[in-house]
């Protein structure tokens, strides 16, 4: 368990410096906020055999990420991850996503830092997945990783709740509304957890870990 703490701390680590990097000097307006949420998992399939992992995730997000304390451009997404686990080889995957009499397909053919990403159109439920590479080729079973498990929204108010003092102490200054950016991460592809970060201005952030099971705060900044 302590181990898949440090792997999930060090993935927190490594995202919250990806944030900071996109931080913007400009500031949007408050009229081209809808609201202040720039970033949402809402749904989250999983599954590998011992050749792939796959995820694909479901949400809303702005179309091109600032971490600057607004939100803007915020569209729905989907997004398809094909991580080899045997060989990095692989100069393009293709993949045909199933269930029931529906598939959606396509090829993969650029991956970065090991993994095949691209954006796709679903509008069904996933339960299997077929990808190919060269001559390797997997069907492997999706499941919802948050069936059962807590919102994104329920894990937005645990977070507002323990930044409570925070929150109204800017609020009775008159700052606006803090930028709020979700995400489920996992260092293991076994133990999942809500990165939560609401972002100010420049490097101004809080951020924590969320158990989706319990709602249980793991670790905070």
């Amino acid at each position: 368990m302590k181990r898949k703490i440090c792997l999930i701390l060090v993935a927190i680590l490594c995202l919250s410096l990806s944030i900071v990097a996109l931080c913007a000097c400009n500031k949007k307006t408050n009229d081209e906020q809808k609201d202040n949420i720039s970033r949402l998992t809402e749904q989250y399939y999983a599954g590998e055999s011992d050749l792939f992992a796959v995820s694909i995730e479901k949400g809303r997000r702005e179309k091109n990420f600032i971490a600057d304390g607004v939100s803007k451009d915020v569209c729905e997404f989907t997004e398809l991850i094909i991580v080899p686990l045997k060989t990095s080889d692989y100069t393009a995957v293709s993949y045909v996503i199933s269930a029931d009499d529906k598939t959606v397909s396509g090829e993969i053919k650029c991956s970065s830092s090991g993994e095949f990403v691209t954006s796709i159109a679903l509008d069904f439920v996933p339960k299997t997945i077929t990808v190919t590479a060269g001559e390797a080729s997997s069907d492997i079973e999706l499941n919802s990783v948050l069936d059962g498990k807590l919102s994104a929204n329920d894990v937005i108010n645990i977070a507002k709740e323990s930044l409570k003092d925070k929150i109204d102490q800017e609020y009775a200054e008159g700052k606006a509304d803090r930028e709020i950016y979700v995400k489920l991460i996992t260092a293991d592809r076994e133990s999942y957890y809500y990165y939560v970060s609401f972002i100010g201005d420049g490097v101004d952030y809080w951020a924590m870990l969320i158990d989706p099971t319990t709602g249980t705060i793991i670790s905070r900044k």
